[in-house]
This record gives C-alpha cells, sequence and structure tokens, in this order.
C-alpha cells in the first residue's frame, strides 16, 4: 500500500509512520506534509496510478485546516482523519472520511482500521463499490435557522444570508436586507453545516455566500477583496493562500 502522512508535528508523523510499518513492512509512506499550501500541490500532482492507497490527515495544520487541501484527493484514496480535536467529527463526515482516529492514536485501533481496509481490498469488487457510496453519500446541509427574537423565534432561511462573521465575540448572520441575528455557534460548527458549492470561508472572521458576492478586487501581497452586493462598504479579505480557491469556486 501507499499511505501519505498530513502531518506538522514530526514527533507524531513518527509514531504513526512506526506503527504503519510494524502492521506491514512494505508499505509505502510519503510526507510528512506540513501545510495546506504544500499538501495542495502534493495532492494535485499526484492523481491516477500516482494518488496514495490511504491518506493519513491532521486536521489543524500549520498554516490552516486540512479542509481547504483534501479537495483535491484522488477519489481512488481513502482519507482517514488524525487529529486530537473532536469539533471536527462533521466536517470529516462531509469529505466521506473512512475513519476519525483521536491522538494519540492506539494500535490496535489503527489495525482494526487497516485491517478493515486490507479485507475490503481483497474483495476489489466491495471496495470499488464502498468508495462509489463515499462519493455519492448525501450530507444534509443546513438549511435555515431558528434564532431568538423579541419574545419568540423567527425562522430564517440559509440562502437569504449575505454573509456570516463574527463581531464583538458574536457570530452574526447578515441577511440581504441588512438585519442580522446572532447565532449561538462558531464558524468553524458552521462551516461543516453549510453547503460548501453555496458558502466559502473567506478568513477566519467570514463565511460569505456566493449569491452575495458581486466581484473581486486585487489588493497587495497577491490578496483578494471580496466584493458584497448588500454590503459595499464591508472590507472582506482573501489571503493569498485561499485566492486561487475563491476564484474557483465563484467559476464553478
Amino acid at each position: 500500500m501507499k499511505v501519505l502522512i498530513i502531518e506538522d508535528e514530526y514527533r507524531n508523523f513518527n509514531r504513526l509512520q512506526k506503527m504503519l510499518l510494524g502492521y506491514d513492512a512494505a508499505i509505502q509512506i510519503e510526507g510528512p506534509l506540513e501545510s495546506v499550501v504544500e499538501t495542495r500541490k502534493w495532492l494535485q500532482s499526484h492523481q491516477g496510478e500516482q494518488a496514495p492507497d490511504i491518506v493519513f490527515s491532521d486536521i489543524r495544520l500549520s498554516d490552516g485546516i486540512c479542509f481547504d487541501a483534501l479537495d483535491a484527493v484522488s477519489p481512488s484514496s481513502v482519507l482517514i482523519f488524525t487529529t486530537a480535536y473532536d469539533e471536527y467529527a462533521l466536517q470529516a463526515f462531509r469529505f466521506n472520511g473512512l475513519a476519525y482516529l483521536m491522538k494519540p492514536i492506539e494500535a490496535e485501533e489503527l489495525r482494526a482500521t487497516l485491517d478493515r481496509i486490507h479485507q475490503m481490498r481483497f474483495n476489489s469488487k466491495g471496495f470499488r463499490q464502498l468508495i462509489s457510496q463515499m462519493q455519492t453519500s448525501q450530507y444534509k446541509y443546513r438549511e435555515r435557522f431558528l434564532v431568538p427574537y423579541k419574545d419568540g423565534f423567527e425562522v430564517v432561511n440559509v440562502r437569504d444570508g449575505s454573509h456570516i462573521c463574527t463581531e464583538y465575540k458574536d457570530t452574526r448572520l447578515y441577511l440581504n436586507t441588512g438585519k442580522f441575528y446572532s447565532i449561538s455557534m462558531t464558524l468553524e460548527e458552521l462551516e461543516s453545516q453549510l453547503n460548501p458549492k453555496i458558502f466559502f470561508r473567506v478568513n477566519r472572521q467570514y463565511i460569505v455566500n456566493i449569491d452575495a458576492v458581486s466581484g473581486l478586487k486585487t489588493y497587495f501581497g497577491g490578496k483578494l477583496r471580496v466584493m458584497l452586493s448588500y454590503y459595499k462598504n464591508i472590507e472582506v479579505m482573501c489571503s493569498r493562500d485561499r485566492a486561487s480557491q475563491l476564484k474557483d469556486w465563484l467559476g464553478k
């Protein structure tokens, strides 16, 4: 098997590598890849026959969250998440992860996961069916919010939102009308529940609706300024590292 390890702590890489080789000394290991930028570049250049059979990916990398790079993973690769944090489980599910291993990874849990993959690979038809099911699995994205308002609650449709941002330690959903509601969730939680075809995490503070983006303006240092149709005075900056992903998202 060809295995890729995405991990920004060399101690964790060495430990996982040792356990993998203890399971099967013939495993070919690539890595570690330590950043989102490095991971995306590597995955894009290793498709088809060059793609790894299994990708072990930490979630928090040196320059961000691994999900920003994993859309480049080959459809034939099995994706396994390794992390010390449990709040990313929903997003891992969205990316069709076969397993979510909590750090420190237990040897028995790793062995059980590898045994499962090994058994499926012997049954090539079953393995292909599994990959197909993973690729076509339907994740139910959030469609509305029930938000407190005056002496009761209001139902707000997700598609009516222009953007979601954090302000004064508060998460706020801004509608196209200029009205906003406070949402009792973090941007990380919301990001895992919103359809990535419609919503994009521009930076640590903003998630934008594709229908609310009127255009982009180039900025110093390769950054982009996102222009919002209904909030022309708000400055939403996209870093150089995320600029290409933003343009790809808007151009689909």
